[in-house]
């Protein structure tokens, strides 16, 4: 894999533990749990998402990290993706990298490819070296450190004293910021004031819909890399038996927050409950995807099975529910009933494998 996909995964189907990856986990190159510290050399692709993420190791492939807390101070010979809150990075990066974060510190970090960054809240220290083109999306943003072309879009900036750009600099901003006299000497400086409120209005509400229509897609995309059985059952059940699959999923669906909470009330299953309950919550997310696909396979009846159909099913099927649930009166009521028919077919589907399983003494 050259490139890894940024990419929401499958937080329902991971389990919530500790894990330190100090020892030898041969070609595994995904990693999930609560707490994961990693400190060792990663020959492949590395695909990591928790609750708190430590990352002082070294890899040679790309690495994509996903989570609340995620400090990254290590080094990686190709591409760094990182999705989280709060961030740290420090480190040295010989690829490209890539950021999305609600609160982001860099510190001591050297990035020899190109860097794009989306970030409400960015400090970045003299220390910072990004040798290709730099792009960020900000808020509110404290600039230093020494960057060949640097383009800034954002509310308010402040540039360090110390800051070094060789190329070419463009801000657009609330208002003309101040650049320190050694930099406009020897770099090409281009201001244009922010969009008037409307547009970026506009805009946000744009990147809203393609958000929402990414974060439904890739998943299922990965699915039929990883899990083609599970997703084509799981299609072919709410199909084949749409009124059934509707009410099973709905009784599913009323019933199994209720068995949590009474398993979670005891003392031994309290810890069980709570896993499952979080699995049963990321199941909500994740399973409208299903349905999504059922939607788009209607529009492709004459096309041959297989994986190019189920491809084009996923984007389209789940374009239009994106479109459905931005009409303000019927959006939760499509969404209730994407969620219905998307986790009966999953769960309906997932205990006939069970049954199946057992009747043939595989477990």
């Amino acid at each position: 894999m050259k490139k890894i996909i940024f990419l929401i995964v499958f937080i329902c189907f991971t389990f919530c533990g500790n894990i330190r990856a100090q020892v030898d986990f041969g070609s595994e190159d995904f990693l999930s749990g609560k707490n994961i510290k990693m400190q060792r050399n990663f020959l492949n692709n590395l695909i990591v998402i928790g609750s708190k993420l430590d990352f002082s190791g070294s890899s040679y492939e790309d690495i994509a990290m996903f989570g609340i807390n995620i400090n990254f101070n290590g080094s990686s010979n190709k591409d760094v993706y990182i999705a989280g809150d709060t961030v740290k990075i420090s480190g040295n990066i010989k690829g490209n990298l890539r950021v999305l974060a609600r609160n982001l510190t860099i510190d001591k970090l050297r990035v020899n490819g190109s860097v794009n960054i989306v970030s409400p809240e960015i400090v970045m220290s003299d220390s910072v070296q990004c040798d290709n083109v730099s792009k960020i999306w900000s808020r509110n943003a404290q600039i230093g450190g020494h960057y060949r072309i640097l383009h800034i879009k954002t509310k308010n900036i402040i540039f360090s004293k110390n800051i070094d750009i060789q190329d070419s600099l463009f801000v657009q901003s609330k208002e003309k910021p101040a650049i320190p006299l050694n930099v406009l000497k020897h770099c090409h400086f281009v201001y244009q004031p922010q969009l008037p409120q409307k547009s970026q209005f506009f805009l946000s509400s744009k990147f809203r819909k393609l958000y929402s229509f990414l974060s439904l897609c890739f998943p299922f995309l990965l699915m039929i890399l990883l899990t083609p059985r599970v997703l084509n059952e799981t299609i072919e059940i709410i199909e084949k038996n749409p009124a059934w699959i509707f009410f099973s999923g709905l009784l599913l669906l009323i019933l199994t927050p209720v068995i949590l909470i009474l398993v979670m009330i005891t003392v031994v299953g309290a810890p069980l409950g709570l896993i499952f309950f979080i699995m049963y919550l990321s199941l909500l997310y994740l399973c409208r995807g299903f349905t999504c696909i059922v939607l788009g396979k209607m529009f492709f009846k004459k096309l041959k099975e297989g994986k190019i159909k189920i491809i084009l099913s996923i984007f389209l099927g789940t374009g239009i529910f994106v479109l459905l649930t931005t009409i303000p009166k019927i959006s939760y009521f499509i969404q209730v009933i994407f969620i219905i028919f998307g986790f009966g077919g999953l769960v309906i589907g997932r205990i006939r494998m069970f049954l199946k399983l057992r009747k043939e003494n595989l477990i």
